[in-house]
Order: C-alpha cells, then sequence, then structure tokens
C-alpha cells in the first residue's frame, strides 16, 4: 500500500501539469503561447502539439507578418547543451507550425532572452510562440 502512495504522489504532479497544458489548447486564439517539452526531449507530445496547431490556426487566422519562435536555454548546466537542447526545441516547434499551415518564411526562430524564471527546472523546457498580427 505504502509503495502505491508513493507512486501516486510522485505521479500527480505530472498528471496536473499535463491536465492543466489539456486545458491551455482548449483556450481562445491569443497572441502568445508556450510550449512545454519532457525532460531531455525534443519531441512534442499531443499536448504540445495541440498548442502549436491552436498558435498556428490564430497565426493564419489573423494573417500574422511574423511568428516568433523562441527555445529557453536556461542558467543551470552546461550551457552549450542547454542552447542545443533549446535551438532543437524551438526547430521542432517551427517545424509543427509549418506542418499546420504557418507560412515558413514567417516564422524567426530566436534565442529567448534570460528571465528570472530561466533559474527554474521549466525553463529548460520551454518553448513560446509569439505572433506579430498583420493588418
Amino acid at each position: 500500500m505504502v509503495r502505491i502512495l508513493s507512486s501516486i504522489r510522485l505521479a500527480a504532479p505530472a498528471l496536473v501539469l499535463t491536465a492543466a497544458l489539456a486545458g491551455c489548447a482548449d483556450q481562445p486564439s491569443r497572441d502568445s503561447y508556450v510550449v512545454f517539452f519532457d525532460r531531455d526531449s525534443v519531441t512534442l507530445s499531443p499536448v504540445a502539439q495541440a498548442v502549436v496547431t491552436k498558435a498556428a490556426t490564430a497565426a493564419r487566422n489573423e494573417n500574422a507578418k511574423t511568428i516568433r519562435v523562441a527555445g529557453s536555454a536556461g542558467m543551470n548546466g552546461d550551457p552549450a547543451v542547454l542552447k542545443e537542447l533549446a535551438d532543437s526545441r524551438a526547430q521542432a516547434v517551427a517545424t509543427q507550425l509549418a506542418n499546420d499551415g504557418v507560412n515558413g518564411a514567417k516564422i524567426e526562430i530566436r534565442p529567448e532572452p534570460e528571465t528570472t524564471i530561466d533559474a527554474s527546472h521549466v525553463a529548460l523546457r520551454r518553448v513560446s510562440i509569439t505572433i506579430n498580427p498583420g493588418q
């Protein structure tokens, strides 16, 4: 019984985060989206794909001038490794945006400016999408 409770206690945060992120995918259009990756992964989860698809739909509907995709490298660990991971994740998001119908010429991959959140473990797993709406 103790083993079961311990397993539930360990899995609960991941389940809550997954449910919260799934709810984000169902929200109305906006100009900023955050995509989270699993630790040490550059593969979009189904929830992350839903967020990117929502951003792509908004970009197309708003006739976006540009779509900025920025991976966070964070600050904890080997900077070169973190930058490569962040760049690979940003490229995965940009590729999915293009697959979802966004004009690749409008997608700009740029480094994320460092913020205080970069000291957290979440920063190591996020890519932000910012839509610059057209006129």
